[in-house]
């Protein structure tokens, strides 16, 4: 490869370099004399640090300029644009790491190859022959014949192995789908309804949906790196190296296991709780997730699964079989490292079409073909995620970082002094603007488009912090103070509570990506398990090791994003019945919630104390705004009845008078009507339909759902809170 220089020294604005695929194509380049017109005609673009300079987080050493990785993003993010996509590589060294980012990466923050060349040459505890491999692999990634295209194949080296990367990604997601819709689903289902026989089977359905994705995030979280697999206080207890890795030895020694003992359950059972509640003599800080809190599943924590039955299931969720490897490896080790959190969303979506029912006496789990069609949840593909997410909020990131560029040029050609150009710039940061935006997704099934919104917003949130210190000069954008705080918080608990953390995992882009998901993703849907799946999905993809579990439940709330009413439409329609000021007061005090959901949006959620006063505000906000959301929805279910007859009006008439008792406690179900009247007897069965229609239905009544994201309660407006909407909203 050819190199051209392009960064000066001192210059921060452009990378250091421009790779080309030999001396015609730099010849080419060399005849435009503006710099952006060479890129077209090169490969790749290079940024070179210092020796072992932390590519990821700002320090001492690299000055005012922003991390390495934040300059790539930018750069890339540039250099796509004015080559109209033919230039998407960038290679980011500081002669130790190498990585190779992709500009068409689904989150170019993350997404990257990379290899520690010193770690190879030094004490990385490396064999000879693991150093000639990865010095192969070094070679095969970073050589020149990699950037181009293949003679029988137009694709490059990197282009095929993104393809193959992605084949295999789907051909083990698909693999592990089937064994847990033939095998893992319904042994659980069945060993769960065999130890208790009394629960009803659709609270068998759940536990077992609960028990499968507890496994799938252990193995997940263990696999990534994202527990601490391989500190000593841990790896006595690690579900992998005690259950997975045991289970397999004994499986392929055709070892057969016992129905009478439960202590493969146990295991489970007890790294659940060590994870909710946390265990410093393990290295393990409280994550206090509801997917592991014991009274969100009862019947889990009553029952025991017999070793045989867990055998199984562990078996099939940790081995690959093919029948092309049958001969020579009859089982693969399942790395689930190698999965997104995407394919983990789709086994559920594919789950939502299975019912547990009794057949002959027996449990069985079938399809049910109405279930998806039921619950509106329908699986989008990845590539359609990314370009819909993208195009919806491309343009409100453009507008934002326009904002500030543009009052900096104003401001250097009026020659204002430093102090006041900084002074004017801080309020239109764009890396802070972006942490304001409210996106939803009012259908989100799992969480696919929440992930991708929120890996968009991050990788556009860091690249801003960049763009704005590189529009003006001596700026650095207040964002960042608020990463290093939280930085600071998780590293401060960490020692004082003696957990094990890497601290790779708290750079910026993790730290900033926390806080878009904690400010910026909204989502609603009608499936309750689906919204607690969306939040599973959502914890494993913004994980940091060391902090809590980010709160999401103020943003991921469960309804029928369709149906509910809006505050004054349903006030109204409440006083066209009869007299409506009721309800004054408990207006009153759900308008008082949003100062308590702005407490919740304003923590952090860095350590376990932040995430419990969030849940406590939370708390706080659901109580002040239950009596309206009550009120609102029986006033939409009366609607929904259509009631006509002369004797059923004029008992309607007189709840909304008040002449039955207080309506709005008999909304939230804490009294009952007065029925001393012949004309209020009608009101019995009117109020029975309406409160079964509001149970079946969950109208979510969206100013109540969300207080604070409508600033004007008075409107009717569907999207007027948030600036964007993503997915596939049910109202187009």
């Amino acid at each position: 490869l050819r190199q051209q220089n392009l960064s000066p020294r001192g210059r921060g604005d452009v990378p250091d370099g421009l790779l080309f695929a030999d001396d015609a194509a730099k010849r080419r380049a060399n005849r435009f004399a503006e710099t952006w017109r060479r890129y077209e005609h090169g490969v790749a673009i290079v940024e070179a640090k210092r020796w072992r300079l932390p590519l990821d987080r700002r320090t001492e050493a690299n000055g005012p300029e922003a991390p390495a990785s934040t300059q790539m993003l930018r750069y890339l993010r540039r250099v796509d644009d004015v080559t109209s996509g033919k230039l998407r590589w960038g290679i980011l060294t500081d002669g130790a790491v190498w990585r190779l980012y992709h500009q068409g990466a689904r989150s170019v923050s993350e997404e990257f190859f990379e290899l520690d060349l010193a770690a190879l040459a030094g004490a990385g505890g490396f064999s000879d022959e693991e150093r000639r491999h990865w010095l192969k692999v070094f070679a095969l990634i970073f050589g020149r014949e990699a950037f181009l295209p293949g003679a029988a194949d137009a694709r490059t080296f990197h282009r095929r192995a993104i393809d193959e990367g992605r084949f295999y990604r789907e051909r083990v997601a698909a693999n592990i789908s089937r064994l847990i819709f033939e095998r893992v689903f319904p042994s659980l289902a069945r060993a769960i309804a065999a130890a208790a026989p009394a629960a009803p089977l659709p609270e068998v359905r759940e536990a077992a949906l609960i028990a499968l994705y507890r496994l799938l995030f252990l193995f997940y979280a263990e696999d990534r790196g994202l527990l601490p697999v391989r500190d000593p206080r841990y790896e006595a207890y690690a579900l992998r190296e005690n259950l997975r890795e045991h289970v397999g030895e004994r499986m392929d020694k055709r070892v057969v296991f016992s129905a009478t003992p439960t202590r493969y359950w146990q295991i489970v059972d007890d790294l659940c709780r060590i994870i909710d509640r946390g265990d410093p003599a393990l290295g393990l800080p409280p994550y206090n997730g509801g997917l592991f809190d014991r009274e969100r599943a009862p019947l889990l924590a009553q029952i025991r699964i017999p070793d045989a039955t867990m055998a199984e299931i562990v078996d099939a969720l940790s081995f690959e079989r093919g029948s092309k490897l049958a001969r020579r490896y009859p089982r693969r080790y399942v790395n689930y490292r190698d999965l997104g959190v995407q394919q983990l969303g789709s086994i559920y979506e594919r789950l939502l079409e299975r019912e547990v029912v009794r057949e002959n006496g027996a449990v069985v789990v079938r399809p049910n073909r109405f279930a998806r069609k039921d619950s509106g949840s329908f699986y989008t593909p990845d590539d359609l995620v990314g370009l819909i997410v993208s195009e919806t909020l491309d343009p409100l990131v453009r507008r934002r970082i326009d904002a500030f560029e543009n009052k900096a040029a104003e401001l250097r050609a009026s020659g204002a002094p430093p102090g006041r150009r900084l002074a004017e710039l801080r309020p239109l940061d764009p890396a802070e603007r972006l942490v304001e935006l409210r996106v939803c997704d009012p259908a989100m099934g799992s969480g696919h488009f929440l992930v991708a919104a929120t890996d968009y917003l991050t990788d556009r949130i860091v690249a801003c912090m960049a763009e704005a210190e590189g529009a003006a000069e001596g700026y650095v954008s207040p964002l960042m103070e608020r990463v290093e705080a939280v930085r600071a918080t998780i590293l401060r608990n960490a020692e004082a509570g003696g957990w094990a953390i890497d601290a790779e995992r708290l750079d910026d882009r993790h730290i900033v990506r926390r806080m878009a998901l904690k400010r910026c993703v909204f989502g609603v849907d009608k499936n309750p398990m689906a919204v607690e799946l969306a939040k599973v999905t959502l914890w494993l993809h913004t994980f940091t090791a060391g902090a809590p579990l980010s709160f999401l439940d103020h943003h991921l709330r469960c309804g029928d994003s369709l149906f509910g009413s809006w505050v004054r439409g349903g006030l109204d329609r409440a006083e066209a019945h009869g007299n409506a000021l009721f309800p004054v007061d408990s207006l009153r005090r759900a308008r008082g919630a949003v100062r308590g959901m702005a407490v919740v949006e304003s923590l952090t959620d860095a350590e376990i104390a932040e995430a419990d006063r969030s849940a406590e505000a939370f708390a706080d906000v659901r109580a002040r705004t239950a009596p309206l959301d009550a009120f609102l929805s029986l006033v939409h279910a009366l609607d929904w009845l259509n009631i006509s007859t002369k004797a059923d009006r004029c008992a309607l008439h007189l709840f909304f008078a008040g002449r039955l008792g207080d309506p709005v406690a008999i909304a939230r179900g804490e009294a009952e009507p007065a029925l001393d009247s012949r004309e209020a007897e009608p009101f019995a069965g009117i109020l029975e339909r309406a409160r079964r229609l509001v149970a079946d239905e969950g109208f979510l009544n969206w100013q109540i759902a969300f207080p604070g994201v409508w600033t004007d309660w008075e409107s009717a407006d569907r999207t007027g809170g948030f600036d964007a909407v993503i997915g596939n909203p049910p109202w187009d």
